[in-house]
Formats: structure tokens, sequence, C-alpha cells
């Protein structure tokens, strides 16, 4: 970790460290030369090495180059430290995170938090449009700071969970067993990846309007919005309405059905886009003209009115009619109580035989037949008690199942989180031992299968080039961490064919160089046997075409070069007796018998060579005779011009010298 007064690169100034992570740390730095305050996140060195963190970290760089827009914070620079760390560069955010203001003061106001969320999709909307999904939308990556003129603006940082949503078969960011994202805001899809629906813009849609349901109410869309068993809650229930979900607060329907459909749990049945959100958003804002979200004052309970205390009863006596009446209205009224007791004992009875169905049907007729009857209120507490404990049942079968499920698809962060869930549910379950046992041996498995992918890549880098000792080093480091795992005898098969194929690749090429050199020097039988060779060697099927192809071009050729050895002799002969007109009748004679053959073009060309030269060579001996003549003669002005003649033709003439001697003996 960089102290505060470190310079990176040269031009950040350290301040303050932000945060750290797995991956690495984030730093409060001011550009040295702009004096700008800027965010560096620093990926580790040991992180660096793993090539797979760094293509991620590389590609949550490039990700973010695409998006430009004012509520999505700037990358400003990516490079590499000279110490070897990663490092990019990203705009400080001067303001509060959207948890922060939540924790420190509760919901916004309605007014508000509409205006911050169309904001705020605003820059989603730009994010998708670049074919990028966000993936870990919530209040904490949510940052909201003031615009130029002083009004609130909403931006979304860190796009280091983001993904493009075109196919990349050599590359997940999603390790094995992690699950990547904050669980609390992630979708349904995120939050059962079994399920084998790819991820789309819709799952961040999902994530907003939970922050943005929060924003406007301050509490989760789900009962049991503060423990484990929320996040699956969104699997199995719908969310509640907005309307009513805070008594403090009071939130138009319109506002409720708006952001309810965000949070729908099949993504068909949620906005298509961002933009279909916005507008939504926009109407009902529009709609509350200048309406906030308002405290609604607790009115103070109604005191029931008291009853009227009954007076001493009248002591006049009955009269015979009175008393018959009376009698009537005991009869019936032990009727209706011996009724009421048999209906009481058939929810009773249903009640204890697990029929909870019908115990809720008879106790409702039991309370519209007899609604002050004596026993209600105990029936009503053992019908609530027998259906929580059948929901708390059938809580922790559905959680059994979606444990069972993560373990067997070894999604780690998943399987704790529902194992925590179901011990929420039911502390003293019978299985909790062999579940946590095998959470443990999962968490082994995956920190076992994290070394050996690393060891893996690196041994399919060696591979990649050549290089075979390091390979097999990688490869018997991870047998060691296990070497009966597919994966390593799959890569033990890899390093053994990549061998083979590079032994086979280097023989090619040797065989191929022999049958070169044996092709020029006409070696062409033997050039055959290699060319058999190279098809055993595992040659493809163009390149033997193709040397086939040279090889009978060297056969054509030499087969030509035979028939034209007789026109050879005979040009020979006439050019050695200077018959060069001869010459070249027997170069038009081999340039007809063999139109593709190089030969005639080079006789024509020696045959005007020798004849030039041999009129040259007749020339300077017929000035030689002549200079010598002209000197015999004493003629030296004479014999002093044909001497210069002469040495124009041949400036090296080997009786020069005694030409000019002999000239200057005249007096020439």
């Amino acid at each position: 970790m960089y102290q505060p007064g470190h310079v990176l690169d040269g031009k950040y100034e350290v301040l303050e460290p932000l945060a750290t992570g797995g991956m690495g740390t984030v730093y409060l730095v001011r550009h040295r030369h702009l004096e700008e305050l800027r965010v560096v996140k620093v990926l580790r060195q040991d992180v660096a090495a793993d090539p797979a963190a760094h293509k991620r970290f590389l590609r949550e760089a490039r990700l973010a180059t695409q998006v430009k827009h004012a509520n999505v914070a700037i990358l400003y620079d990516y490079s590499q430290l000279p110490e070897g760390a990663f490092y990019m560069v990203w705009e400080h955010v001067k303001g509060r995170e959207v948890g922060e203001c939540l924790r420190a003061e509760g919901p916004f106001a309605l007014a508000t938090a509409l205006d911050l969320g169309i904001q705020g999709l605003r820059g989603l909307g730009a994010i998708h449009a670049t074919g990028v999904i966000h993936r870990d939308v919530s209040p904490d990556n949510l940052m909201i700071t003031e615009d130029r003129r002083g009004r609130p603006l909403l931006k979304i940082i860190d796009l280091g969970l983001a993904k493009t949503l075109q196919p990349e078969p050599d590359f997940e960011i999603t390790q094995t067993g992690t699950f990547m994202g904050k669980l609390r805001y992630c979708s349904p899809e995120q939050a059962e990846p079994g399920r084998g629906e790819a991820l789309d813009n819709r799952s961040d849609l999902y994530s907003f309007g939970l922050v943005l349901y929060e924003m406007i109410c301050g509490r989760s869309p789900f009962p049991d919005g503060d423990g484990p068993v929320f996040i699956f809650q969104r699997l199995k229930e719908d969310p509640l309405p907005l309307t009513g979900r805070n008594s403090a607060i009071e939130v138009p329907r319109e506002v409720s059905r708006v952001v309810l459909k965000a949070l729908a749990r099949k993504r068909e049945e949620r906005y298509s886009d961002a933009v279909r959100f916005i507008e939504e958003l926009e109407r009902v804002a529009r709609s509350l003209d200048e309406a906030a979200t308002r405290r609604v004052p607790v009115p103070e309970g109604a005191v029931p009115p008291r009853t009227a205390s009954g007076g001493r009863p009248s002591t006049k006596e009955l009269s015979p009619e009175e008393r018959r009446r009376l009698l009537e209205r005991i009869d019936r009224a032990a009727e209706r109580a011996r009724e009421t007791t048999e209906s009481a004992s058939r929810v009773d009875l249903a009640l204890d035989a697990g029929r909870l169905d019908d115990a809720v049907r008879l106790l409702a007729e039991l309370e519209e037949a007899a609604p002050l009857a004596r026993n209600l209120p105990a029936l009503k507490r053992k019908l609530a008690k027998a259906l929580a404990s059948h929901d708390r049942t059938a809580r922790v079968g559905e959680i059994e199942k979606m444990l069972n499920r993560y373990l067997k698809a070894r999604q780690l962060r998943l399987a704790e989180l529902a194992y925590d869930s179901l011990l929420e549910v039911a502390p003293a379950h019978p299985r909790k031992s062999d579940f946590n046992d095998w959470i443990e041996l999962l968490r082994g498995e995956l920190v076992q299968d994290e070394r050996l992918e690393r060891e893996l890549a690196s041994g399919r880098e060696a591979l990649g080039r050549a290089d075979f000792k390091a390979a097999h080093k990688r490869l018997e480091a991870a047998r060691k961490v296990d070497g009966e795992a597919e994966a390593v005898l799959a890569f033990a098969r890899e390093v053994e064919g990549a061998e083979a194929a590079h032994k086979k690749s280097a023989g090619l090429d040797q065989t191929r160089q022999r049958f070169d050199r044996l092709l020029e020097r006409g070696q062409l039988d033997q050039a055959q046997a290699e060319l058999a060779g190279m098809g055993a060697l595992g040659a493809t099927r163009v390149s033997l075409d193709l040397l086939r192809g040279r090889l009978a071009d060297a056969r054509r050729r030499q087969a030509e070069d035979l028939r034209a050895q007789g026109f050879e002799r005979r040009f020979r002969q006439r050019i050695e007796a200077g018959e060069f007109q001869a010459a070249r009748e027997v170069a038009l004679e081999l340039e007809a018998a063999l139109p593709d053959h190089p030969r005639p073009a080079a006789m024509f060309g020696e045959t005007a060579r020798t004849e030039e030269e041999h009129r040259k060579r007749q020339a300077v001996a017929q000035g030689e005779r002549q200079v010598e003549t002209l000197i015999e003669q004493g003629r030296a002005d004479q014999a002093a011009l044909a001497l210069k003649i002469l040495l124009q033709l041949d400036p090296k003439n080997r009786n020069r010298r005694s030409f000019q001697r002999r000239l200057r003996s005249l007096g020439g």
C-alpha cells in the first residue's frame, strides 16, 4: 500500500487510501500538473501476475472508455507503474453515496428520488448502449454530487464487474463458485444462476429498481429485508407495494406501480430498457407536479369509548310470558353454545390432524356464526402457530433444496448465504453439521480449483510459445494439486500432443530443406524419396501437391535439357568456328523444338556478344597492323592518329607502350 505523499508514475500524488479489496487498493490522488483530484485504482502486484486478474482489470478499463455520459464517472488513464503494478485513473466525484445518505438521513423526498432515479437510468442506458451490463448496481455505486448550477447530480461509479453482452468463450469474469455483485441488490436471475438465463440489461434495471424503492420509502421490498432469507424471497414472492410499506411515508399508487414493474420476478414483465423506465418515471413525476414525499402524522390512538356500566337489574317480577321468552332465549343460547363447542372441536381436530386448510375454513365459519365465542381467540392463536410452523417447514424445505442446488452447482457464495438463511429459520436443523461440512469441502475444492487453474493457465501460455520445459514444470505443479483431475489429464494430453506436433514439424522442415537442395542439384530420384517421407510426417495435401508440382517441373526441365544437349553441341561448334549466323539458326531450331526452354534466348544473347567481341578483335588486329605499317614507313603523324584510334577501341592494348616508344623515336 502506498503512503500519503507517494507519487505514482511521476504525476499522481497519493493523498489517502479510500478502499482496499481483493483486487487492489483505491486512492484519492492529486494530479501534480493539472492540480485536480482524481481516484486511482491500483491492481495488486501479486494479483497482476495472474493473467485472468490482469485481463479482468484491463477489461474494466476498456469497457469504461466506451461510456461517455454525464451520469457515469469518467476513466482518464490506464497504464503500468515501473514496479509492475497496473493502474487506472478515474474521475473524482465529490459527494456522497446514495447508501450513505439513506443510512444517515432516511428516504429521499419523492421529487428528489424520482429526479435522481431518472438521472441514474440515463447513465445506465448509456452503459447498456455500448453493449455492456453493469452487474453491480447498488446504493454504494451511485454517487450524489452537484452540477454547475448546484442541483443534485447522480453518477454511476465502478464498472469493475461490468460485462459485455457479446460472447467471449475464452474469458469469463465470474470465477467458478463465486457470485459477483452485491447479493442484496442482485436480480432473481443473478441469485439463481443455475436456471441457465444469460444476464442482460433487465438485470441492471431490477437492481436499480431495488435502490429506487429504498430511496423512496427507506425499506426493502420484502418482509425479511434485513436477513439472509431476503435474498431468496425475490425468487418466490412478489415485492410489497410502496404504498403503505412505511406508515410514516405517503407514496402515490402510480409511483408504486411504476417501480414494482421494474421488480417483476420474470424479466419479460419488466421494462425492456432504461428508456421505457425513464418515460414512466417522467410521466408520474409530471402528474405529481411538485408533490414530494410527505410524512404522515401517526394519529393518536383513539381511546375506545367506555362502555356504560350496567346498573342493578330491575327487581320487578317477570310475567309468565316474559318467563317463557326468557327460557326460550336460554335454550337457544345453550344450543348455540353446544354448536360452537362442536365447531371448535372440529377446528381443534383439524389442527391436530395437520389439515390446515380445513382448519382455516372451519374457523372462519365459527367466527362468522359466533364472533364472540369464548374459545375463538385461543383457536386463532393455535391456528396462527400451526400456520407459522407449516410456513417454517415449507421455507426450510425450500431453502434446503436451494442449498443443495447451489452445492451441486459449486456456487460457494450462494451456498453460504442459503446456509445462513437455513440457520436463521431453523437454528437446530438436524443436518446443520452435514451442510457445514459440505460447504467447507466446497470451499477447499474451489481454492484447489483456483490454484489448479492458475497452473494450467501458465502451462498453456508456455505451450503457446513452445516452451515445453516450462509447460512440463507447470504440469507437474498441477499434478501435485490434483493429479486425477480431468483438466490435468487433458492438459497432459495437450503437452504430449504439442511436443509430438513440434517434433513432427521440425522433422518436416528438415525434410523440406533436403528436398529443396536435391532439386537444386538435379537429384530428382532422391528428391522423390524425401517427398514420400514428408507425406509420412503429416505434411498437408496442399503442401504435398505444391512440392509434387515442383518435382514434375524439375523432371520436365531435366528431360528438356537432355533433348537440348544435341542443339547445344552444334551451337558450340558454330560459335567456336565463328559461324554466327549458323549459330543463330541452331538457336531458332531449339526454340521451335522446345518453345518454353530458356536456352534459345541465352544462345541469341551469347551469339550477339561473341560476334561483337570477334569483330572488335578483328578491328584491333587491323588497327595494330596499320600502326605497325605507318611506323615502319616513318609516317609519325599518321601513325600517332592511328594509335589514338586503336586505343579508343582497346584502351589497354598490349602493344601500346611499344608503339608509343617507337613513335617517340621517330620524333612524333
